[in-house]
């Protein structure tokens, strides 16, 4: 699955937001990496196809991206084109969005009605292809488009229509236009702040004395030695500066979840692995936890492993290696954490 990190502070936002890809990569992302800042009112933005090393190899001048407020993205396998990574533009480059998931029980949203008149009005897509791409959805002129691009021209689109605060433009779009995600926005309009949605799938934040953090996973954030940790309610909306985190309830998801994880057969699911003597990556572990849910509620089966995955690392339960396995461009290969239980002495 991909992995994201934001900050909001007082210091350059780009190394900590290197750091944090860097932290996530392995877990399921590494195949494209991306950064993006605001400085002076201005977006500024750097990507490719390839892991951290490759971004830093093809572009030293990401640490000096300038600005002290940023997000970033690391994602999973897809078209071999520096495009298809993310961030996100908006078509005039006055927003910028990146998500982690994917349609999952809302599969059948239809972006159409939306694309043709994006295009009537001049909007473009970067990501616009000639042939289908997995999840991703061909259009009626029979364009395959990356979804998280719709969605920044959709955000920017409501933003043009009813400029509010960047946090409600998501949940509007995010209602309208429903997917199993996270996702993390910047926009000119809002300089100092990240704005972000947690439906089901991972978010974490933190805070030290410079500011506010965001991440996918726990690891990015311990790396980074915060003062706190904690989960970022699902079904909610959030603008984070470097002063205050804003949370705000999206009632619109609310019967999409259950009152209760079910974690007892998770962990068992989990412990039936480990006890195989196989290695696993987070994916593996993902995907055992989801089919532990119910049809028709949304799993927060991620988020879940990642934490257990976790808390089992720092009791000594777990050992862990990273594996290279074949990247999403020619050449290229991507890094991918493993993880099994240690062997008695």
């Amino acid at each position: 699955m991909c992995n994201m990190a934001a900050y909001a502070g007082n210091e350059p936002a780009a190394p900590k937001l290197f750091r944090m890809l860097q932290s996530q990569e392995t877990l399921g992302g590494g195949h494209y990496n991306g950064i993006a800042t605001i400085h002076n009112g201005k977006i500024h933005m750097i990507k490719v196809i390839g892991s951290t090393a490759d971004l830093l190899k093809r572009h030293p001048e990401v640490l000096d991206l300038p600005g002290t407020v940023g997000i970033a993205h690391s994602r999973t396998p897809g078209i071999d084109s520096d495009e298809w990574a993310q961030p996100f533009f908006s078509y005039d480059e006055k927003v910028v969005y990146c998500a982690n998931g994917d349609p999952g029980q809302f599969k059948d949203t239809d972006y159409n009605d939306f694309y043709r008149q994006s295009l009537a009005d001049g909007m473009s897509y970067r990501t616009s292809i000639d042939e289908a791409a997995t999840i991703y959805p061909v259009m009626s002129d029979g364009k395959c488009i990356h979804f998280s691009e719709i969605m920044a021209n959709i955000i920017r689109s409501k933003q043009l229509k009813t400029p509010v605060v960047l946090r409600k433009l998501l949940r509007k779009a995010l209602t309208e236009f429903k997917a199993e995600v996270a996702a993390l926005a910047l926009s000119e309009s809002e300089p100092d702040a990240v704005s972000a949605i947690r439906i089901n799938q991972p978010l974490m934040w933190g805070r030290d004395n410079s500011g506010f953090y965001l991440a996918t996973s726990a690891f990015a954030l311990e790396n980074e030695k915060l003062q706190w940790i904690n989960r970022v309610p699902h079904a909610s909306a959030m603008t984070m500066t470097k002063d205050n985190i804003t949370f705000e309830a999206m009632d619109e998801f609310a019967g999409y979840f259950m009152d209760h994880e079910p974690l007892t057969a998770i962990f068992a699911e989990f412990e039936n692995m480990l006890n195989s003597g196989n290695d696993f990556c987070v994916d593996n572990f993902c995907k055992a936890a989801k089919k532990c849910w119910p049809a028709g509620k949304m799993a927060v089966a991620n988020m879940i492993a990642y934490e257990y995955l976790r808390e089992k690392m720092a009791s000594g339960v777990l050992e862990t290696f990273v594996a290279d396995t074949p990247g999403s461009g020619k050449g290229l290969t991507a890094p991918q954490q493993r993880y099994r239980k240690k062997s008695a002495l």
